[in-house]
């Protein structure tokens, strides 16, 4: 449920197995490159096997493993807010598929910006191969590579210098650390909007990586989705329900991949 909660899984370094349900990627731990791989064969519980590490990373592999799963958010005052979707909470659909730090959440979120899912999938490729050696390139590694380069050998377009001044501006604020861990506290939503190049959308879209389900993030797909099956906007969506107060976009979600689940094709 939780790599159904969006696309994300779609981006490297993921890699995903459906016939297996094995979900895996390259991780760069310190100086040392290795893979974690998860699986779950059981409702209350997944593992996670590793190579090239050592019981030295293992605390450090869990910890990133918990983050990807939103492990520690706490499902029951969604559930109370959504009785239409709570039976998918209960299955484990509240929580979102997240990278192992927020640094790559904002990254990808930026990579979605006025621009195609395939022209996404491209670019976060492309970080991943070179900045990133394999795994997803850190705030120092994106810095050093430099905004010419994201330009022109990633080809990010406008969006590569959204990143470098976003990423200098967050480091010199402390609102993430070196290594791109956020800190939720610092990073609200009027932060992130006052960040050069990012809009409502993005604001909204990290901050749901952050937990707060207070704003739905709108961009062309929620439009064109919301028309369609519901025939009105994003704010008349909110409004209609506005018994779900703080969990809005949480709800659209659900609503969304119950949608999917019903209507795989």
């Amino acid at each position: 449920m939780t790599v159904a909660s969006h696309g994300w899984v779609y981006l490297a370094p993921w890699r995903w197995d459906p016939e297996n349900g094995r979900l895996g990627r390259t991780e760069r731990i310190g100086d040392r490159f290795g893979t974690i791989e998860v699986g779950q064969h059981a409702a209350d519980a997944v593992g996670v096997r590793w190579e090239h590490f050592g019981a030295a990373e293992e605390a450090e592999i869990l910890t990133r493993v918990r983050r990807w799963f939103s492990a520690d958010w706490e499902p029951a005052p969604a559930a109370a807010a959504l009785p239409t979707v709570a039976e998918l909470i209960e299955r484990g659909g509240g929580r979102m598929l997240r990278g192992s730090f927020f640094y790559e959440d904002f990254v990808k979120t930026v990579l979605t910006i006025n621009t195609s899912w395939s022209a996404t999938c491209r670019m976060v490729a492309a970080l991943v191969a070179e900045p990133g050696g394999g795994g997803f390139p850190g705030p120092a590694a994106l810095l050093d590579y430099g905004e010419d380069r994201l330009r022109m050998q990633a080809k990010l377009g406008f969006r590569a210098r959204t990143l470098t001044r976003a990423t200098r501006q967050m480091l010199d604020d402390g609102a993430i650390t070196p290594s791109g861990e956020g800190l939720p506290e610092r990073l609200d939503h009027d932060y992130l909007r006052g960040l050069y190049g990012i809009g409502p959308y993005a604001a909204a879209h990290c901050r749901v990586l952050l937990h707060d389900f207070s704003r739905i993030p709108v961009d062309s797909s929620v439009n064109a989705y919301l028309r369609e099956r519901y025939g009105c906007d994003a704010a008349a969506f909110a409004a209609k329900r506005s018994s779900w107060g703080d969990y809005i976009a949480l709800g659209y979600r659900l609503m969304r991949l119950r949608d999917k689940l019903e209507r795989p094709d």
